[in-house]
């Protein structure tokens, strides 16, 4: 039972990334990277955001134990390890949390604002239309600061032109 709600989860993460913007279509592709992966359950790619590609990285934790009754938060454990091991990752990276039953997500930010444990999430930001964009942005604006392919590497070929 425990795998078939956690592959639910992810799969419903999935649907609700990927729903369209326009008629060009989504604006994240994710990628699954396996159950093998500590931390990261999601590796997911801004599309149309130019030469480059910005990504992030995200845990998804999936319940069917609903709301809490005090601030409405849901309920889904996150171990303090899991929370500062997320957060060590040098990108963007989040928590989301899936209501099994309504098929809703809900993310916030893991690096580094509060390392601790979580015993429920925060359903400020529910995964819309809305706050897509905005987290688009957010990740695009993040790895705009950056230059790409500046690493001079001691593997290069020197006979590839």
């Amino acid at each position: 039972m425990r795998d078939a709600l956690g592959q639910r989860g992810e799969a419903i993460f999935t649907v609700l990334m990927t729903e369209f913007h326009s008629h060009a279509g989504p604006i994240f592709k994710p990628q699954f990277l396996g159950d093998k992966w500590q931390y990261v359950d999601f590796i997911v790619e801004l599309v149309g955001a130019g030469k480059s590609v910005p990504y992030f990285f995200v845990q998804v934790k999936t319940t069917r134990e609903g709301y809490t009754k005090k601030y409405n938060r849901l309920k889904v454990k996150v171990r303090q390890e899991n929370v500062i091991g997320l957060a060590s990752y040098p990108a963007p990276t989040y928590i989301v949390g899936i209501d099994e039953i309504h098929e809703l997500g809900y993310m916030v930010s893991a690096n580094g604002e509060s390392l601790k444990s979580l015993s429920s999430l925060s359903t400020q930001f529910k995964i819309i239309k809305q706050n897509r964009e905005l987290l688009w942005q957010e990740v695009d604006d993040f790895w705009s600061r950056y230059h790409t392919n500046q690493l001079v590497s001691k593997f290069a070929d020197q006979d590839w032109r």
